[in-house]
């Protein structure tokens, strides 16, 4: 890990969106620049990502509210962890993001179980009942989410600065081989409070019909789609074409 790497809360927040119906990434973007008209929206080009969730065999950790993972993206590795609001409806908390720092290709984070345990023990008092670090070293990988997309910066005369992903992503348990696909936009916004931040959001809400607020970080999302409940799935009223076993 890096050197002069500390434990660091992520400086942007992310609000995943459903696409509603058959719309089109053009025609969300045609109407998010056309009722913001105060803002700019700078084309960052193509985005590849690769996620890798790790926990234990029974998901102590993740059920504790606790995910950690590895991002890929521009060759760079970064080792992070999540703590994810177990609460339901409007009560339900963003996810709090720390970044620990980059990692080399191919290191996981019982690599560094000293280090993420630590911040597990600063960042999220949760009583285990053995010692953190021990969970740590037994973590293997058991979800990969890749994304393919579009990203734009979004600009404000003001200064203010977010960005926001057209993706297509593809979430894989590692041990079944099983995968589920979908389209989705992911806004990411300054975590410190700001009023374009409330305006975009306002806009997307009442103006930008196609897209519907997904209330749930990316893990969640990934266990929604791959490991969904018997409810959740005889409430279902169209086919999961996208999905499929290897």
């Amino acid at each position: 890990m890096d050197k002069n790497s500390k434990l660091e809360l992520e400086n942007s927040r992310e609000y995943h969106f459903v696409i509603l119906g058959y719309n089109e990434f053009k025609d969300i973007y045609a109407n998010l620049t056309s009722n913001l008209n105060f803002y700019r929206f700078q084309n960052k080009g193509k985005v590849e990502t690769k996620e890798v969730i790790y926990d234990v065999s029974d998901n102590t950790l993740t059920d504790s509210g606790i995910v950690i993972s590895i991002l890929e993206e521009n060759n760079k590795h970064t080792l992070k962890v999540r703590k994810i609001s177990r609460l339901q409806g409007n009560l339900k908390r963003p996810p709090k993001t720390y970044v620990l720092g980059r990692v080399e290709k191919g290191e996981e984070p019982k690599d560094y179980s000293l280090q993420v345990s630590s911040a597990i023990d600063d960042a999220f008092p949760i009583n285990f009942t053995t010692d953190i670090d021990d969970f740590v070293k037994k973590t293997v990988a058991k979800i990969e989410v890749d994304i393919e997309g579009t990203r734009y910066n979004i600009i404000c005369g003001s200064g203010y600065r977010a960005s926001i992903l057209f993706e297509n992503a593809t979430y894989k348990d590692l041990k079944t081989g099983k995968k589920v696909s979908r389209a989705g936009v992911t806004l990411l916004l300054p975590r410190e409070p700001r009023p374009e931040s409330e305006e975009l959001l306002k806009v997307i809400d009442r103006k930008v019909c196609e897209l519907a607020l997904y209330n749930y970080s990316r893990f969640e999302i990934a266990s929604q789609l791959l490991y969904p409940k018997v409810s959740e799935v005889e409430g279902q009223t169209e086919t999961d074409e996208d999905s499929s076993e290897e």
